[in-house]
């Protein structure tokens, strides 16, 4: 996208409420501009108020949703120190860590409690697995309560548990404990305003109801910081967001009704999916008529357990697909980007579904799965950020990439650690036997066995439950759900261990973004030339969402949830919003003829968009 674009008459309103020191709240549609408006305001204020800001030691903060963001907009911005760009998670710690007090009591009256409560509507009281598993837990975070007291300080661990006993505080409950103590310590948000009269949260939609309440309490009083939200509620398709969201009282709604992406078809299909923000061309791209073309296929009913495909129905979906990519003659197309809500299909195409069915099956928990769809999960993450980048590197003999690899990553090769006082030859020679050894192992040995020789050898650390995981006897007894529910993650380590490393490089690349597929949620602020979009609900282990309800009802044979329409109708407009000129939309249908009229009837399609094979 162009990000040389006049001001806009958002930008406009943006800069006199910069002026006037009034809050405002930006909805910007796709393609609108948004960065390049939320980097603008940024700069102006630093041309206008950056010297005064400078002397009274007072900092610019800018809260986005990933590190991938904050390094964007910290480029763009020359990494001014005047400013504070951070994740929200980076800043609000930041804010909150020094006050151990009132973290434990945060914790205390407020996160534990909640947590305690939500388990506790878990438990029946009687011995079904989840019932137990949340009796467990529960008395787990009472006795932890009990022992807060003893808890000298507290640390922010960058993961998704928390060990509050040991003081270490999760992602969750970093947002939970700062917005609690935000809202009930006039102190903290008089200290706050002072340093920071300026805050903007990028991607406001995807901010926790609970921290906006927060900024919006601390920022709606005369002299108090203004802040600006920059988001689209539309591109919301994370659950327990604030989505709609507003500034604080008396701010101003300003709409950025722009596109500068998207080709005029693709425009107006984003048109026929919202009522509240209509766009319209606004660069190039009004030259560009693109084209969308939907295709319907037939099939039969899922004929596995669970409303899931076999896998000759696998095999003929695909198939089905290969087919509908040849007739638009799209196989190979470049600058193209497929886009599929489950990874059951990308995984059975890039070739790692073994690795996928592990860590989606009887041995993988819910957090489990979402750790490996997100690349985070303990097992992967060694693999993910050290291992394979580095066979990939010596492979492809890029002896300063391994170099490099070797010094973010690796306890024996920092270049501060405890083999600091080698000489340059000792470690070259080192780097150049251990690899070798690693090169040698890597097509024939067993993960388990890489991740022991890379221990050995200090090439990437092991986080305590790895490490635990890796030094225990193998589980021998074979797996009970109802008796080894709590102890799943044993047969899921040992199974990972037993495998080979074939797929291990599949799924890497595409973690990393280094093929033409990814889910429907790896994209959003991303743009392609063009875009294939791949609905289908069969296979999902999903309940967020539902595209055969969601937009063929009838066909379908039944209504979606609010839930599930609201995020099913979001994530369809961020999907369809990826491309600059051309969108292909495949969508599986048990009755492809009824789904087309429904889909023409609601107008989101016309009858020449819309094929059936």
């Amino acid at each position: 996208m162009n990000t040389t674009l006049k001001p806009t008459k958002a930008d406009e309103q943006i800069q006199a409420c910069i002026k006037e020191q009034q809050s405002f709240y930006v909805i910007a549609g796709a393609g609108s501009g948004k960065t390049t408006s939320l980097i603008s305001a940024l700069d102006s204020i630093r041309n206008q108020h950056g010297k005064h800001l400078r002397r009274e030691a007072q900092k610019i903060v800018c809260v986005t949703y990933t590190k991938r963001a904050v390094a964007v907009i910290s480029s763009r911005l020359g990494w001014d120190d005047l400013y504070i760009i951070s994740t929200l998670h980076g800043f609000l710690w930041g804010e909150v860590k020094r006050y151990a007090p009132s973290i434990r009591k945060a914790l205390q009256e407020k996160v534990i409690p909640e947590r305690i409560a939500k388990l506790k509507a878990d438990d029946d009281g009687g011995n079904s697995k989840k019932a137990l598993a949340a009796r467990a837990k529960a008395e787990g975070l009472e006795k932890d309560l009990v022992g807060l007291p003893d808890v000298p300080s507290f640390t922010y661990n960058d993961s998704n548990f928390s060990n509050y006993l040991q003081g270490e505080i999760g992602h969750e409950d970093v947002i939970d404990v700062a917005a609690y103590m935000i809202l009930v310590s006039p102190q903290l948000k008089k200290i706050i305003g002072q340093k920071y009269p300026y805050i903007f949260v990028d991607e406001a939609q995807d901010t926790q109801e609970n921290v906006m309440e927060a900024f919006n309490l601390l920022c709606q009083d005369a002299g108090l910081p203004i802040i600006g939200y920059f988001g689209d509620p539309m591109q919301q398709i994370y659950d327990k967001r604030a989505g709609d969201f507003k500034g604080p009282p008396d701010s101003l709604r300003i709409p950025k009704e722009e596109n500068f992406r998207c080709s005029v078809d693709v425009i107006g299909l984003l048109n026929a999916f919202r009522k509240d923000l209509q766009q319209f061309p606004a660069g190039k791209n009004a030259e560009i008529k693109g084209s969308v073309i939907l295709r319907l296929i037939q099939i039969d009913k899922p004929g596995a357990p669970r409303g899931r495909y076999t896998p000759e129905q696998i095999e003929s979906v695909s198939n089905k697909l290969d087919e509908a990519m040849a007739h638009w003659g799209w196989k190979n197309k470049e600058n193209t980007k497929h886009l599929y809500l489950v990874r059951q299909m990308i995984a059975r195409r890039l070739g790692f579904s073994g690795l996928h069915n592990l860590f989606t099956g009887a041995y993988a928990s819910t957090r489990a799965q979402d750790d490996y769809e997100n690349g985070e999960h303990y097992l992967l993450k060694p693999l993910i950020e050290c291992l394979y980048p580095l066979i990939k590197a010596a492979r492809a003999k890029d002896s300063r990439g391994m170099i490099d690899i070797l010094r973010q990553n690796s306890p024996g090769f920092d270049p501060k650690g405890k083999n600091a006082g080698r000489s340059l030859a000792e470690m070259r020679k080192r780097v150049e036997t251990i690899i070798s050894g690693l090169d040698e192992m890597w097509d024939g040995k067993s993960i388990g066995d890489i991740l022991r020789y890379s221990r050995e050898n200090e090439l990437c650390p092991a986080s305590k439950r790895l490490a635990e995981n890796l030094d225990r006897e193998r589980r021998a007894e074979p797996f009970d759900e109802e008796i080894h529910a709590l102890e799943k993650g044993d047969w899921l380590a040992d199974e990972f261990f037993g495998m080979g490393l074939k797929e291990i490089a599949k799924y890497c690349e595409f973690i990393d973004d280094n093929t033409e597929f990814s889910t429907q949620h790896g994209v959003k602020g991303e743009e392609y030339d063009s875009v294939l979009v791949v609905i289908d609900d069969v296979g999902s282990a999903w309940n967020n969402y539902s595209f055969a309800k969601t937009l063929t009802p009838i066909a379908a044979g039944g209504e979606p949830t609010e839930r599930q329409r609201r995020l099913t109708n979001n994530l369809a407009y961020v999907c369809f919003s990826r491309a600059e000129k051309d969108l292909r939309i495949v969508m599986y249908s048990q009755n492809a003829a009824a789904a087309q009229k429904e889909l023409l009837e609601k107008k989101l399609f016309t009858k020449d968009q819309i094929e059936i094979a």
